[in-house]
């Protein structure tokens, strides 16, 4: 049969774990009353403490705008007994700068700040002033722009090729103060591309502002929609091509050759390796021998070139002399029984009302004798009147038929009456 042992506290007491236990009990309890206890007050630095500058009404609402200093911090000393003191935190604490409210103007001003307690019941008190105690904003209206990106790249192509360079965008949008903006004169990408250039590429490069005297305006208060863009460059070979004159309605025998001139009579161009092995000449636009009088002009024209094929040329138009003073001048009447109409349609029928024409034709003196009103046709296209009925005045097609040196000078119209059958 067991005996029952009876508790004893002197066992207990001998127990060096009951004692480690009990002796921090009583530790921490001394240490609760003794910090709830304690009335001696304390400081500490509260840091980063959002400054509040806040603009009146009637200043934002013209546009007022703070463009630097806006986004400082401080700090601030505060009292209170240690146990409030550790709870503090920068949200606790508002600093402000008075005076920013009688703003009215763009400028730099230098405000001072104060502090308080966010909630006027808060168990501690404001010890010291505000660090920083002063702070410099600057205030302007807000202005947007928009500049042409020039090109100020340098680079060297390859000799025998040409290369265009395109830019990712041709103009940047840039947003600042009205004062800063103002100074703006241009925007412009710089760099040098090393070594010669003979195929395409790409490169980027940062977008630069400047002002009327091309230096550099570097501003953190300007923001520009593209800080850097990309320039492609592409790289076509080159080649020197003759100019042809083309014409139209030319007599099929007439030299033109000999009473016409170019300048110039080569121009340089570009295009794809493919098409400019087989490109031979470029032609000007067609010169109208029915608007070419039997006299000496100046005619300016312009080229009229493949596709893809580019005029490298500073002038993109031709000069042509032609001397058609030693031609001859001859009126030839025609009667409507030698008009002819095509393109009306079989519901409607005409008749002309226009009895003669007077053409005038042009060329030699000895083939002229030969022209005759049986040589020359006249013809009136009605397939565009689109059901019209009544009087028409038309444009007359008026041509030589068995002449291969002389042309018709002029444009002419026919009056034709159509009626519904």
């Amino acid at each position: 049969m067991k005996t029952k042992r009876r508790f004893s506290l002197s066992r207990l007491f001998r127990n060096n774990k009951f004692l480690l236990v009990v002796s921090l009990m009583i530790s921490i309890a001394i240490w609760v009353i003794i910090s709830l206890s304690n009335t001696n007050e304390s400081t500490t630095v509260i840091n980063d403490i959002p400054i509040q500058i806040n603009l009146s009404d009637d200043a934002v609402k013209n546009g007022l705008k703070i463009f630097s200093g806006g986004d400082q911090n401080a700090s601030v000393t505060v009292k209170g007994n240690r146990v409030t003191l550790g709870s503090i935190s920068s949200d606790d604490i508002i600093v402000s700068a008075q005076t920013a409210g009688t703003i009215s103007t763009s400028g730099t001003y230098a405000l001072s700040l104060t502090a308080k307690k966010a909630m006027s019941t808060d168990n501690f008190d404001i010890a010291s002033s505000v660090s920083p105690s002063v702070i410099t904003i600057f205030v302007d209206h807000s202005k947007t722009a928009k500049f042409e990106i020039q090109n100020k790249l340098k680079y060297t192509v390859a000799e025998g090729y040409h290369a265009d360079v395109t830019l990712s965008t041709n103009k940047i949008k840039v947003k600042g103060p009205q004062s800063e903006i103002s100074k703006i004169s241009y925007a412009a990408i710089e760099g040098t591309i090393g070594g010669e250039i003979r195929e395409d590429k790409s490169s980027e490069f940062d977008v630069k502002l400047f002002d009327n005297t091309n230096t550099e305006i570097t501003n953190g208060m300007i923001q520009m929609s593209e800080k850097t863009i990309t320039a492609n460059f592409s790289v076509l070979p080159e080649k020197e091509v003759p100019v042809k004159l083309a014409y139209k309605n030319k007599p099929s025998a007439l030299n033109v050759d000999s009473f016409s001139d170019i300048t110039p009579s080569k121009i340089l161009v570009c295009a794809p390796q493919n098409i400019l092995k087989n490109l031979h000449s470029v032609q000007t636009a067609q010169i109208d021998f029915n608007e070419l009088s039997n006299k000496k002009q100046k005619l300016s024209l312009e080229l009229d070139l493949p596709d893809k094929v580019v005029n490298l040329n500073d002038n993109k138009t031709v000069n042509v002399n032609l001397d058609l003073s030693s031609y001859k001048s001859k009126e030839v009447r025609i009667f409507n029984n030698n008009f002819k109409l095509t393109g009306l349609d079989s519901r409607y029928s005409y008749y002309f009302t226009t009895d003669l024409l007077d053409v005038t034709v042009k060329g030699s003196k000895s083939k002229l004798k030969k022209i005759s009103a049986s040589d020359i046709s006249c013809v009136i296209n009605a397939s565009d009147i689109d059901g019209t009925t009544g009087s028409i005045s038309l444009p007359a097609k008026v041509s030589l038929k068995n002449s291969d040196s002389c042309w018709v000078y002029g444009k002419y119209k026919v009056n034709v009456y159509v009626y519904q059958n």
